[in-house]
This record gives structure tokens, C-alpha cells and sequence, in this order.
């Protein structure tokens, strides 16, 4: 009886880290129309093996799990510890049924952070926005409803998504009116706070900084990607000069002598030379200003319109053009087949996983585009075939051009060719996989419900295609397909970005993923912030800036998981103790109570060990009597 006793207190001594309660704002669709209503959520984290629970009680419509983990996986990311070793619980609890999805996720993840850091919360504030799994707090709808469901909990700071500040007067209502957040924050005795991180939200919920760690640009690796590039831009603007002459006379002569050339042909012929002669004009312009990777994908157009125009004189010239466009077409596809084949045959290591991903995605879009060739050629339109075929052949090159950009130059961080390069096998992603597919479908559905665009739909084609790949067990497509999706959607809804902020972020996250131990050159995230910086149109910007964030956090992400732990590189810093001149300080257990909540587990650690000790005493006591 002794024995059961003892066990059951070793059973029910604590093991969690700290519990934090926070109250979210939601909507709630009544009878009257939507409305705003208080959510209390409970979070506790505990040791544990990764898992995340989640228990809602009324929720309805979006799921709030898929925005829980990108909360969890920020929060454990900027703590600073592996969230392997812990497991997590969100209890959320409503009087009435509300609209859930991504607009807690920011609340989630304060609260997570707060649990991880023994840190209570400041309830005399709310907060409503997306997490992304940058840090980065993203938009959401219903805002002045949710005020007015914080101003029933006596709320005095409202933090909303940077950029939100001018809103939707009414759900309810079809009319675009809108209505300045801040002034209406103030007619209801509430301060409105625009904030564009969870650094910022921290910082209003617990009087407690985290101090971002900025890590220098590591000038060895930027010298590593600017030979790559520059050798591969080079080569691609020798060959777009040299087809570009050729072309260029060709057509002059065809003008002269080829009497099925008619005007309008001429015309349309003429436009497209004309617009690969800008292309490759411009991408000598970026090649002489160091901006090797949008020179090459400059030049690369200009090499897909000119391969337009020398098939289509090919076609004209040919006594039987359907058969000529046929035998075209079949080359193209026998060249696509023996370059996804040398693809599928490179081994896969830590070095190279960026030029797989990359080779991969493009070998993959060119067979998209000569399958789209091959309808255009049977519904009888040749010259539109011409268009998708020289499209499909000319990805197909590019993707053998990325695939041999690594051939020879594996290096580490510190410059050192990598003499030993491990072998990984892509199923060691298949969780990472995963992870990326849900955190972009949470966020594409989202963004198709509150402000579906052209962007949105690309996103969700994206989405369709990463859901196909890990299906197809072809991770790593999974993976660059997951980024597109969440990269579209996050356009679409983030129209009035900060480009500033979201070039810093991408700078930061390029050089904390420089700074990893074992790291691996974040080519596609150097290359996208080289081409965002060379658009001069805010959308481009922004979509490229995200690409950048993206695929760097990529690098980041993958090394975690094939090391199995965390770097010793991590975002977190520190934190400021209480200040007297915090911004917020109202209703706010000081830090006190979080250093009585490490002593209260301690103690509980204690009595635990304590119990265990005494427990084997009498339990091997009790085994010496029975002999």
C-alpha cells in the first residue's frame, strides 16, 4: 500500500515550466451580425517529447491548431530552446462560439514565450494578429469589433498589426468605409498600439524586452555567393549576347527573302526582339552594379523570348509546320526527362540542399509548362505551343545551371572547402515537410477568406502542389512549394507593408542563417534580397523580401532539424528586468512572482527527488524483508 502511496505522489508532482493565462479578442457571428467577444486562453508548457494539445470549447469555422504551432515554433525559437524537450497545452475557452483561425496567434505565442520565461502577463492589455513564423505579426479582420470586446475586460492598450490602423467601419456592412482604429481606440477610452513583431508585443504584455541578437553579415560567405553568382551570371549574358546577334539577323534576313512572313507576324516579332534587347540591356546594367542574380534571371528571359522567336521562324520555314512543332516539342521533352534524371541522381547532403531544391523546383515547373505545350499543340495553336515549349526548355537548363552551381565549391562558413560532405536522406524532412505545409495552409485559407486576389489564388494552386509533393514522399518540393504558397498569400494580405521593416528582417535572418554552426550558403535568400532591392515598385519589393525571409528561416529550419536540436546560434538574448518607466505598468505581477514561481517548482523539484529517495529506501527495504 506504501508503495502505491509513494508512486501516486511522484505521479502528481508538477514538471511544467509555468502556467500563463491571456485573454484574446475574437468575433463572433450572432444573429445580429458579428460581434466581438473575450476568448481565455490557459497555456501551459512542460517537459515533454514536442507535442502540442490544444482544447477549444465553443470554437467553429478556422482551426486554431495550425496557427497554435506557428506560435509554439516562434516562441521556442526565440527562447532559445528546443521544443522538443517540451510539450504544450492551449485551453481556450469562450461563452459563445466564435470565428477562430490565425488572429490569435500573436496572443498565443506572448503567452508561450511568457510560460517559457517564468513571466506573468499584463492583463490590462490585448492584443489581435497573425504570428508568422518570422516573428513578424500579420494582419487580421474585425478589428474594431475585438476592440469593443476589449474594452468589456476594462482594457486600457489595444495592440493591433502594423499597417491596420485604417480598418473596415463594420463587418456587417458590403460599403468600404473606413475608420481610423486610433481615434476610435480613444473615443473608447483605449490606447491603440500598431506593432510589427512579437519583439514589440513582448514587451506591452510583460514589461520584459527580448533583446533581438544582431549578427554582422559574415563577409566570407557573401564572397563565396558572389563568385557563384557572378560566374553563372557571366556565362548566361555570353549566351543571351551571342543568340541575341543571331536572332537579331536572322529576322532581318527572313524579312527580306521569306514571303510567310506576314505583317502581322512581323509586328509581333519585332516587339518580342524588342523586349529581349531591354532585358538583356538591363541585365548588363545589373551585372556592372554586383547584382549578379537578377542579371541572370534578367538575361534568362531575354534567352526564353529569343528561343520564342528562333523556333517560331523554324516553324514558318518549315514545309509541314505541325509536324516540324511536333518533333520540337519531343526534343524539349526528351532534354527535360535526362536532366530530371541527373537531378534525381545527385546525393543529397547538408551543402546542398538549396541547389537540390532549387534544380528540383525548376525541372518540375518545366514539365508544368511543356505539358501545357503539348494542350495549345493539340487544341491547334502552334504559337502558343512555341511559347510554353521554349519556356519548359529554357527552366530546364536553369535548373541544371543551379544543380552545378554547387559542383566543387562546398564550403563551410569559415571559407574551408567541406572535404567531408554527410549524406542526408530527404525523409529526415518529412516532418519539416509537414510543418511547412500547415503553417501555409492556415494562412492561403485565410487570406482566400478575408481578401482573395490574383496572389491568393496563386497561393492556393502553390498549396495544391506542396499537399501533391509530400504525397509523392518528394519533400524538398514540398518544402519550396509550402514557401510559394505562404509567400503569395502573405502578399496578398500585407499590401501596405513596411518595405523597410521587412528588409532589415530579411537581413537579419540572412545573417543569423550565415552565423549557424555547420551552416550552408543561403543562396536563395541572397539572391531574392538582391532582387527585391532592384525593383523599384512596393508589390515586387514586398514579395521578394518575404521570399528572401523565407527561404532563409529555411536554412535555419533544416539545420535544426537534421542536427536534432538547436543551434547554439538562437535569436534570444535577454531581457530587461522592471522598469518604473514602462510604458505599461498597470495591473502587472512585478517580476517578483516569476522568481516565487521558479522557487515554488523548485521546491516541488526537491520534494519530487526527495520522494524518489525515500521511496526506493522502503521499496528496496521492503524486497531485503521478502528475501
Amino acid at each position: 500500500m506504501k508503495k502505491y502511496f509513494l508512486l501516486f505522489l511522484l505521479l502528481i508532482i508538477p514538471v511544467s515550466v509555468a502556467d500563463v493565462s491571456i485573454v484574446a479578442p475574437a468575433v463572433a457571428e450572432t444573429d445580429y451580425g458579428y460581434v466581438g467577444a473575450p476568448v481565455n486562453i490557459d497555456v501551459k508548457v512542460s517537459k515533454g517529447n514536442g507535442h502540442i494539445f490544444m482544447d477549444t470549447m465553443p470554437m467553429t469555422q478556422l482551426d486554431m491548431q495550425g496557427s497554435a504551432r506557428i506560435a509554439a515554433k516562434v516562441a521556442f525559437d526565440i527562447c532559445g530552446k528546443n521544443q522538443k524537450d517540451y510539450d504544450i497545452y492551449y485551453v481556450v475557452r469562450s461563452d459563445v462560439p466564435v470565428i477562430g483561425g490565425p488572429s490569435a496567434g500573436a496572443t498565443l505565442c506572448v503567452a508561450t514565450i511568457a510560460s517559457l520565461n517564468n513571466w506573468s502577463i499584463n492583463k490590462n492589455v490585448m492584443m489581435t494578429g497573425m504570428i508568422n513564423p518570422d516573428g513578424s505579426i500579420g494582419p487580421v479582420g474585425g478589428i474594431l469589433e475585438k476592440m469593443k470586446a476589449a474594452k468589456s475586460m476594462n482594457v486600457d492598450y489595444f495592440l493591433i498589426p502594423s499597417g491596420e490602423r485604417y480598418v473596415k467601419a463594420d463587418l456587417n456592412e458590403a460599403d468600404n468605409n473606413t475608420v481610423d482604429a486610433v481615434e476610435y481606440g480613444k473615443s473608447l477610452g483605449i490606447k491603440v498600439i500598431e506593432v510589427k513583431s512579437i519583439y514589440d508585443a513582448v514587451y506591452y504584455f510583460t514589461n520584459h524586452k527580448i533583446i533581438e541578437r544582431n549578427y554582422e553579415p559574415n563577409p566570407i560567405i557573401k564572397n563565396i555567393y558572389d563568385n557563384k553568382m557572378e560566374n553563372l551570371s557571366n556565362k548566361v549574358l555570353k549566351q543571351t549576347k551571342n543568340n541575341y546577334n543571331y536572332v537579331e539577323n536572322r529576322l532581318n534576313y527572313e524579312y527580306k527573302y521569306n514571303t510567310r512572313i506576314n505583317y502581322d507576324l512581323k509586328k509581333e516579332l519585332d516587339t518580342k526582339l524588342k523586349t529581349s534587347k531591354t532585358n538583356m540591356e538591363l541585365a548588363n546594367s545589373l551585372y556592372i552594379n554586383k547584382s549578379y542574380y537578377a542579371a541572370t534571371s534578367k538575361a534568362f528571359g531575354a534567352l526564353i523570348t529569343l528561343e520564342s522567336i528562333n523556333t517560331t521562324l523554324n516553324y514558318i520555314d518549315s514545309d509541314d509546320g505541325k509536324d516540324y512543332l511536333k518533333k520540337y516539342l519531343l526534343s524539349v521533352q526528351n532534354e527535360l526527362d535526362n536532366e530530371k534524371i541527373l537531378i534525381n541522381n545527385k546525393n543529397l547532403s547538408k551543402n546542398n540542399i538549396e541547389y537540390i531544391i532549387a534544380s528540383k523546383s525548376r525541372i518540375y515547373e518545366s514539365e508544368e509548362l511543356i505539358d501545357n505545350a503539348w494542350k495549345e499543340y493539340y487544341n491547334n495553336k502552334p504559337l502558343s505551343a512555341i511559347e510554353y515549349g521554349a519556356y519548359a526548355k529554357l527552366r530546364g537548363k536553369s535548373a541544371i545551371w543551379w544543380l552545378n552551381l554547387n559542383d566543387n565549391n562546398n564550403y563551410n562558413k569559415n571559407g574551408n572547402k567541406n572535404i567531408e560532405n554527410e549524406l542526408i536522406n530527404e525523409s529526415d524532412l518529412k516532418y519539416l515537410a509537414q510543418e511547412y505545409l500547415d503553417n501555409s495552409e492556415i494562412v492561403v485559407l485565410y487570406s482566400s477568406m478575408v481578401l482573395p486576389t490574383a496572389l491568393t489564388n496563386d497561393a492556393m494552386k502553390n498549396l495544391d502542389d506542396a499537399k501533391k509533393y509530400y504525397n509523392q514522399k518528394e519533400y524538398l518540393l514540398s518544402i519550396s512549394k509550402s514557401i510559394d504558397a505562404y509567400v503569395y498569400a502573405t502578399t496578398s494580405l500585407n499590401y501596405m507593408e513596411d518595405t523597410d521593416y521587412l528588409k532589415k528582417l530579411a537581413e537579419k535572418k540572412i545573417n543569423l542563417a550565415e552565423n549557424y554552426d555547420d551552416g550552408c550558403i543561403p543562396v536563395s535568400a541572397l539572391g531574392y534580397y538582391e532582387y527585391a532591392n532592384t525593383f523599384n515598385d512596393k508589390m515586387s519589393k514586398i514579395l521578394y523580401y518575404k521570399y528572401s525571409i523565407a527561404y532563409a528561416q529555411m536554412n535555419i529550419d533544416v539545420l535544426n532539424e537534421l542536427n536534432g536540436n538547436i543551434s547554439k546560434v538562437v535569436e534570444y538574448d535577454e531581457s530587461s528586468t522592471f522598469t518604473e518607466d514602462s510604458p505599461i505598468n498597470n495591473n502587472i505581477e512585478t517580476s517578483t512572482n516569476a522568481k516565487y514561481n521558479i522557487t515554488l517548482n523548485m521546491a516541488f523539484l526537491a520534494l519530487g527527488l526527495s520522494c524518489g529517495v525515500f521511496a526506493g529506501y522502503l521499496l528496496g527495504r521492503r524486497n531485503r524483508d521478502d528475501e
